[in-house]
């Protein structure tokens, strides 16, 4: 039996004389940050089980007989069994790593500050989601795969162009990065990462908080970064064939991928495809909630102990993704084509000036295409809206990382982020009933629009005094960005350099209990769109403002974490003041326009647990409640969710596992000047998955109760999908 997370398990081959009739195989059992396993059984399957534990170190012994193939389990109560099969002929020392139950263990590292360090030490709250929790999910892009984190609350009027929001934060203030590469889009509620397959991912890590000093602008709210396949760790060639149905809207997924390695060299590359029409709300279908995804993704890596280089390739192609909203029968809005072409080299000197030096490169020259119609009282289309904004969006960034002795940690680098070539265009074209063109004009909404990003920052984490990790930053940024507006000769033009920080503090109280208190400064620049941007959106029509001043904000948090074998718990407050927040204001039916126009103040609570009372059942569930004001008016402002609440439970039995869990969000009666108010709500959902190797089947029901709601206080919004089923089959080989 094999459970948990796809963190595979590294095996050493080292050659020795064994005799003739018996094999006897050596190792050691290690966790994932290398500390030994103590008291972890090894033993064989079969009806002549052979059985050995390991010592304080984690090594054990096992004498398997004359066996010429066998395979081990290796058990523990803290941790995913672990199994591997074995030829007698290569039998020597073996490692092998286990994953933990708890996914959120101390043994975990995570890249918060650029720099991997363990879970427990980051003085934020912090979560990840691991490739076997994406596949169990069966999610169809990445903002569906965040469901259920606290504090994580999708935002948009419906279907597949949701965005993730954070604490009450988006709109371009949550980063999305890939592989460390930005994610930029010109959609008004911000990027979404769509064309990114979360089959293609090894895990994704979201950071719950400000993170303007590693990652300058639009990292205002948290960060979500996903981290990309790695090849296989072993010499040889293997690959994983998928494919999944939903009934709900006709979903269709498909993919296949290769992964092999050859001494120091690998490399990984797939092809991933994604189909659905619109979508069945317990009351009917909802129009334009259809969307189409297609991408390919290759990675090839040279590591040794000394040096990784990395290059890779990822294409993405959505096509008539649809964007449902309350209009939709009348005025159906959709995005015909999004294209996305990121090249990615890194570099990684393990080794160099007593530290660890690190550089990357990315660029991805992409484009969206937006259209909207208007259908006149007796069915014919009376107007048609296109528009298309492209640009090739690049970045690099180096940075160096170096200990002062044993307590000390230096970090400074510095990045470069811009955008080329920006251009916005538009085309409407009116209609007669008989379907002659009765009004025709185009115009570019502006052109030239560029981005200049330059960021250097500087951190310092000091464990000297016992029991602390103290962690403080600071960084500089220089942001140019222009464009000339209606394609015109004069060009507008935007400056700003911003100075960010932050300190923080981590004590562990006890060998499982730790508490962290931090303070940071962060910032948000406008973007090109927000700037000089004026036409047709999914919303209606948009005007830009070229006077746009940066958001700016305070925050602070606090946090305490129980992180034991079998129990995760953890607590978190968080306040964030935010100066000059930029917001949609309606000027005229349909038609928006950007302001600064608030001080505004987010605070909440957040609550998360995970409790395995075996290993063969767990428990978990998340809170969040959170409350946002304009301390301009004292009035609620918009995109913070109701409170929203997480339960479930599942089981494991042999090659079976089985997960029941709800969803509950509480009414909001206190709706943003341009949200509306909604009802409370539950949603239960079923999941299952059975693994006989090499196959392993999933299935997921959802809103098994077929409940009809709302579940964002969106004046848009649509009733969310009925209930519905999910199958889907990973073929390994």
């Amino acid at each position: 039996m094999k459970r948990g997370a796809s963190f595979a398990f590294v095996l050493l081959l080292v050659f020795s004389p064994a005799a003739a009739s018996e094999t006897v195989v050596r190792g050691r059992v290690l966790a994932l940050d290398g500390k030994p396993v103590a008291g972890a059984v090894v033993a064989t399957t079969g009806k002549d089980a052979a059985r050995a534990e390991t010592d304080a170190q984690g090594i054990f012994s096992l004498d398997v007989g004359n066996q010429a193939r066998f395979r081990i389990v290796v058990r523990h109560p803290g941790y995913y069994d672990e199994s591997l099969s074995l030829a007698a002929a290569r039998t020597g020392e073996i490692v092998v790593h286990m994953t933990p139950l708890i996914r959120q263990n101390e043994e975990i590292a995570v890249t918060a500050r650029r720099y991997p360090e363990l879970l427990a030490k980051i003085p934020a709250a912090q979560t990840v989601v691991s490739a076997n929790a994406l596949a169990e999910r069966m999610a169809a892009n990445i903002t569906e795969s965040l469901t259920g984190i606290a504090g994580l609350a999708p935002l948009g009027s419906g279907g597949f162009s949701l965005v993730p929001s954070i604490r009450g934060l988006a709109r371009n203030r949550i980063l999305l990065l890939f592989d460390g590469c930005r994610i930029v889009s010109d959609r008004r509620t911000g990027p979404n990462a769509s064309f990114v397959s979360p089959e293609d991912l090894e895990r994704i890590e979201i950071l719950r908080g400000p993170a303007s000093i590693f990652y300058g602008s639009d990292a205002i709210g948290g960060v979500v970064q996903m981290f990309s396949a790695e090849p296989r760790s072993e010499d040889g060639i293997g690959g994983r064939v998928h494919t999944g149905y939903g009934s709900v809207n006709g979903e269709t997924a498909y993919g296949l991928s290769l992964s092999g390695r050859q001494g120091a060299w690998g490399f990984y590359v797939s092809g991933q495809g994604l189909q659905a029409d619109a979508y069945q709300s317990p009351r009917g279908e909802v129009a334009q909630s259809q969307y189409g995804q297609n991408g390919v993704f290759g990675k090839i890596v040279y590591e040794t102990e000394a040096r990784r280089v990395g290059l890779s390739f990822l294409g993405g192609r959505g096509t008539d993704i649809g964007k449902p909203t309350q209009t939709s029968a009348t005025k159906p809005t959709w995005y015909p084509r999004e294209n996305q072409n990121l090249v990615h080299l890194s570099w990684q000197e393990k080794s160099f000036a007593g530290g660890e030096l690190s550089f990357r490169a990315y660029a991805d020259p992409n484009f969206l295409e937006t259209r909207a119609q208007t259908i006149a009282g007796t069915g014919y289309v009376s107007k048609d809206s296109f528009s298309r904004t492209e640009s090739t969006d690049y970045g690099a960034q180096l940075s160096f990382v170096r200990s002062l002795g044993r307590a000390l940690r230096l970090t400074a680098g510095i990045d470069y982020f811009g955008r080329h070539g920006v251009q916005a265009d538009l085309r409407e074209e009116s209609f007669d009933a008989l379907g002659a063109l009765t009004k025709s004009y185009e115009e570019t909404a502006y052109d030239g629009g560029r981005r200049r990003d330059v960021g250097l920052f500087f951190s310092a984490d000091y464990t000297g005094i016992r029991g602390f990790d103290l962690v403080g930053g600071a960084r500089w940024d220089s942001i140019v960005q222009s464009a000339r507006p209606g394609g015109g000769e004069t060009e507008l033009e935007s400056r700003q350099t911003p100075v960010t920080g932050f300190l923080a503090a981590s004590y562990r109280l006890t060998s499982r209990l730790f508490v962290f208190l931090d303070a940071a400064t962060a910032y948000r620049t406008p973007g090109l769109s927000e700037l000089f941007y004026t036409g047709i959106t999914g919303r209606g029509m948009i005007i830009a403002e070229p006077d746009l001043t940066p958001e700016r904000s305070l925050n602070w948090s606090a946090g305490l974490k129980w992180i034991g074998g079998r129990v995760y718990a953890a607590v978190y407050g968080f306040h964030c003041a935010i100066d000059g927040l930029i917001d949609r204001i309606l000027v005229a039916p349909q038609t928006y326009a950007y302001r600064n126009v608030d001080k505004a103040r987010i605070r909440g609570v957040e609550l998360e647990a995970e409790i395995h009372p075996s290993a063969d059942w767990m428990l978990f569930g998340s809170f969040a409640l959170l409350d946002g004001q304009s301390l301009t008016t004292d009035e609620p402002i918009n995109d913070v969710p109701p409170a929203r609440l997480t339960l479930g439970g599942r089981i494991f039995c042999g090659r079976f596992s089985a997960e029941a869990s709800a969803l509950i969000q509480d009414r909001k009666d206190d709706p943003g000047p341009a949200e509306i108010s909604i009802p409370s709500y539950g949603v239960f959902s079923l999941k299952a998955d059975y693994y006989l190797h090499p196959v392993r089947i999933f299935l997921v029901v959802g809103n098994l109760g077929n409940r009809t709601y709302i579940a964002r206080p969106d004046p848009d919004a649509m009733e969310e999908p009925g209930r519905g089923v999910k199958i889907g089959a990973r073929w390994s080989f």
